[in-house]
């Protein structure tokens, strides 16, 4: 399964930008992790699009919008591939008798009972936030996994709405389950379905068929989302062997592990996500090679669950495809990378594990599920590519080339905080000098604080 043929649509920010808008970045230290280096030049963005990267100044074009990176860092905004959004109104929630003995308590005592509490006005401030959060980190596409049983119809457009407020890219779907009883997993399937078919497309959204993970899930309920995912070209999104419930639930009830269960129903094809992968036996790592799909992988949200540590050079040796994700678990895709090497040299015992050329293939293929996805080259300081970029308040200390952007971004991540000055997403300026001039950030915040408080009397 591929895309929603929607998602092959012109970039959705040309109603936004006049068409003749041109927007230069200039006095720029100019880099991508594809090996794009310069040590001094510009970027000529006209519709959204990269026209032009080159050395020295930038070239004088009437009407142009100038940005000056005084030379700083320039490099492609960041990919989240796995977020919770609805999770930025947790922080700080008072939690009432929390003592989980596993995984399964967890999910139980805490985001079980927070899903069902969200509402519209929740949703939607949770959007913004979230988004804002991830902005701020460099992010400018992220896949979201979304939760809200009380309030599943047009749960989508209301996350679109927040985010939209922001200016992010984003690839949605609904969580899919049996918790709740048929109506409230046929409602699910529904909202997936609609949002795919109305408001994903045209370079700004896009869509997969959500669902929660295999032990929360009939096999009715899996035949019917996949029939219904198939017209469409949705591949899905889903949690895979996050914890051991996962599997001994396959095992006991259905007679196969977990991968096996779910690639019976057509689940496993390219372009589907596979948040975590933990509690995987060798052989449905030799399936996900085989069929395609892409493993995200969560560390920091994973040691906070401690459901344990995943085998990522397993993985990608096998062939595996994988990808970078937060699990919203925090908004920083840097500080996940780098946390993701450093939980594989603390299990592995070596500070060889999940080298340099590892991570940094994991972190590009988080560009290419976006290109994928979104119908636009994406990643890349060149020519015809997405103009989401980020100017990094970050002058480096020490020599930097086309070769170690990758080891900048992570140690100046915990060294002195990697933040953007200036962001652009599909050649709109989103943020200024630290600003958005779009939005009112006090009252977004004091709004999303009124909803969160609200909120929380209904956990």
């Amino acid at each position: 399964m591929g895309p929603s043929p929607c998602g092959r649509r012109p970039p959705a920010f040309l109603s936004i930008l006049k068409p003749t808008m041109t927007l230069i970045i200039e006095q720029a230290r100019i880099a991508d992790l594809f090996g794009t280096f310069l040590d001094h030049g510009y970027i000529v963005v006209r519709n959204g699009l990269i026209e032009t990267v080159g050395e020295g100044s930038a070239p004088d074009l009437p009407d142009a919008t100038r940005i000056d990176a005084q030379q700083l860092l320039v490099t492609p905004g960041l990919v989240n591939a796995h977020a919770h959004l609805y999770s930025a109104l947790a922080r700080g929630m008072p939690l009432k008798s929390f003592a989980p003995s596993g995984f399964l308590g967890i999910l139980e005592s805490l985001w079980w009972k927070l899903d069902r509490a969200l509402d519209p006005e929740s949703i939607q401030a949770s959007a913004v936030v979230g988004s804002l959060a991830h902005l701020r980190a460099g992010v400018t596409t992220l896949f979201d996994h979304h939760a809200s049983p009380s309030s599943i119809h047009g749960s989508l457009s209301q996350l679109r709405k927040g985010i939209e407020q922001v200016g992010l890219r984003a690839d949605l779907c609904y969580e899919v389950t049996d918790r709740g009883g048929p109506e409230e997993r046929d409602a699910g399937i529904e909202e997936n379905a609609r949002f795919a078919q109305e408001e994903a497309g045209g370079g700004q959204f896009a869509a997969h068929m959500g669902l929660h993970a295999s032990f929360t899930l009939e096999n009715a309920s899996l035949e019917k989302a996949a029939q219904t995912a198939e017209p469409l070209g949705l591949a899905f999104h889903l949690h895979l062997a996050e914890g051991k419930e996962d599997p001994v639930h396959a095992l006991q009830q259905h007679g196969v592990r977990t991968a096996e269960r779910l690639d019976q129903f057509g689940i496993l094809t390219e372009g589907t996500l596979l948040a975590h992968g933990i509690h995987l036996s060798q052989a449905e790592v030799t399936m996900l090679a085989e069929r395609g799909p892409t493993v995200l992988h969560n560390p920091r949200s994973n040691m906070n669950n401690a459901v344990g540590a995943a085998k990522v050079e397993r993985m990608l040796t096998r062939g595996v495809k994988m990808a970078l994700g937060t699990d919203g678990f925090g908004n920083d895709i840097i500080s996940e990378a780098l946390c993701a090497q450093l939980l594989a040299h603390h299990v592995e015992a070596s500070p060889l594990s999940l080298g340099g050329d590892a991570l940094l293939a994991i972190v590009q293929h988080n560009y290419t599920l976006a290109e994928r996805f979104f119908g636009i080259p994406m990643g890349r300081a060149a020519s015809g590519h997405a103009a989401d970029l980020v100017v990094w308040d970050y002058d480096p200390p020490t020599p930097l080339d086309a070769g170690n952007l990758l080891g900048h971004l992570l140690f100046a991540s915990i060294s002195e905080g990697l933040t953007p000055r200036d962001v652009v997403i599909g050649g709109r300026q989103v943020m200024q000098d630290r600003v958005l001039p779009h939005i009112d950030e006090r009252s977004v915040l004091a709004r999303a604080r009124s909803a969160a408080q609200a909120m929380w009397k209904r956990v």
